[in-house]
């Protein structure tokens, strides 16, 4: 196996108003031709969850929604467009099951624009349309080739600046409210036994989602929560 190549980025120019901090999911992109995915939170990312209240599913869900850190919207149709599809891509890429048919050249890994197309939608249903477009996240770039409809993953390796961790969850008929908090890579101490020290979230958010036919997701809102709200 190749020797991983991590690098870390400064936050976009959009989100310098916050001290963000830089998070730890790694995602690899040049490991054999194979895009993988090294989850050093996994266990902070539900730390409040209980037996009787298990946030593993939403978790899984929000590990990209947290990770490109989109901008606060109250209509999904409203958000921006640029982050959804980051997050379309990302959650794409850490798919062992689908990166595992991809071929890979000299330009990257190549990803169809029509597996893009299905992981758009089972994030964030059928009210916003998918356009494809090149890509621009946290010191990489997704390009998209229109002549082939493909994406081109490049061989490096990107750090996004927070984890989720799930504080509460409420459900209203199909409807899902949670407070979650964002996990930035000063708060966490990962001992060599891989156990993980409690940590404080940058900052908080109220996140919903509408739970689908297939069991899964489709992002509704996000809002930021203050000091007081989110208690």
């Amino acid at each position: 196996m190749n020797e991983q190549l991590v690098q870390e980025i400064e936050v976009k120019e959009k989100k310098k108003k916050a001290p963000f901090i830089i998070g730890l999911i790694v995602i690899i992109f040049a490991v054999i031709g194979i895009v993988s995915v090294d989850i050093f939170v996994k266990n902070a990312i539900s730390q409040n969850a209980t037996a009787e209240n298990d946030y593993s599913a939403y978790a899984e869900y929000l590990t990209w929604v947290v990770g490109i850190d989109p901008d606060p919207f109250t209509d999904i149709t409203k958000a921006d467009f640029d982050d959804l599809l980051n997050i379309a891509v990302c959650s794409l890429l850490t798919d062992g099951v689908k990166t595992d048919e991809y071929d890979v050249t000299e330009s990257g890994l190549i990803v169809p624009a029509a597996d893009v197309e299905q992981y758009f939608r089972r994030w964030f249903g059928n009210d916003v349309q998918i356009v494809h477009a090149t890509v621009q996240g946290y010191g990489y770039e997704f390009q998209y080739d229109a002549n082939k409809n493909c994406y081109y993953v490049p061989l490096t390796g990107v750090v996004p600046p927070f984890t989720p961790r799930i504080e509460s969850v409420s459900k209203t008929g199909g409807l899902v409210t949670m407070k979650v908090g964002y996990i930035g890579t000063n708060n966490i101490e990962v001992s060599a036994d891989g156990t993980i020290a409690p940590a404080q979230p940058d900052k908080f958010a109220e996140i919903k989602l509408k739970e689908t036919a297939d069991g899964g997701f489709n992002l509704i809102s996000i809002v930021s929560l203050t000091q007081g709200e989110h208690q």
